[in-house]
């Protein structure tokens, strides 16, 4: 059976964005970060990496920052999975500025659990059972995980369902090489093994910059921490 947790992350400086709190940016009433959170609601176990802003979060999800702060999203992803409880066998990774990721997420889930069946049967195969020990040696013949792409056919490396041990791996192989600091997505997730989903357009629209806002909808904001 598959455990999922959820990483969110929300800890960029929004330098394009004046330094705000993008997290506060709203939509409909929800805030960019609210709407995440909201996505992310199949997941057992939520984990928000960054600030909350004024963000009104459920009691449950936990908060953190990476260290040190501000230090990429390969950083931010290192804390947030370290964060998650033990029970988490797979991870929705999950940039926090996607306001119209639900739209991807039960697409996702779904194809991740064609992946998990095939794991599971390639364990059947070899006489393992459907166990976890059986899933793990399957695992050899099977994808990682199950990755969004745009409409470009641009992977979207903070869309995605990984398997959590393949991604505690690839954690420790770049985190051996040198600092997470400063490491980007694509060099953490190099290792692993993807299906690619090509989700709606709405499901990787991002918040980078005030035409990216209006071109949402999103308003509204508070000046973010400083470093």
């Amino acid at each position: 059976m598959i455990e999922l947790g959820a990483v969110v992350l929300m800890g960029g400086r929004a330098s394009r964005l004046g330094g705000i709190v993008k997290g506060d940016l709203g939509i409909d009433g929800r805030t960019l970060l609210e709407r995440a959170v909201d996505a992310a609601a199949p997941a057992g176990e939520i984990v928000v990496v960054g600030e909350a802003g004024r963000s009104r979060l459920p009691a449950a999800v936990l908060v953190v920052r990476e260290d040190p702060p501000f230090g990429g999203p390969a950083a931010a992803v290192a804390a947030g999975v370290r964060a998650l409880g033990s029970d988490a066998s797979a991870v929705l990774l999950l940039a926090g500025d996607l306001p119209f990721a639900a739209d991807a997420v039960p697409g996702l889930l779904a194809q991740f659990g064609v992946v998990a069946g095939r794991m599971r049967g390639a364990g059947d195969a070899r006489g393992e059972g459907p166990g976890i020990e059986g899933a793990e040696r399957g695992a050899r013949d099977a994808a990682d995980g199950v990755r969004a792409v745009d409409a470009e056919g641009r992977a979207q490396h903070l869309l995605c369902v990984v398997r959590r041990h393949p991604l505690e791996r690839a954690i420790a192989e770049l985190e051996a090489r040198g600092p997470l600091e400063g490491s980007s997505m694509r060099s953490l997730l190099a290792p692993l093994r993807f299906v690619d989903l090509g989700v709606p357009g709405t499901a990787t629209m991002d918040v980078d910059t005030w035409a990216d806002a209006e071109s949402v909808g999103a308003t509204g904001a508070t000046r973010g921490e400083t470093p």
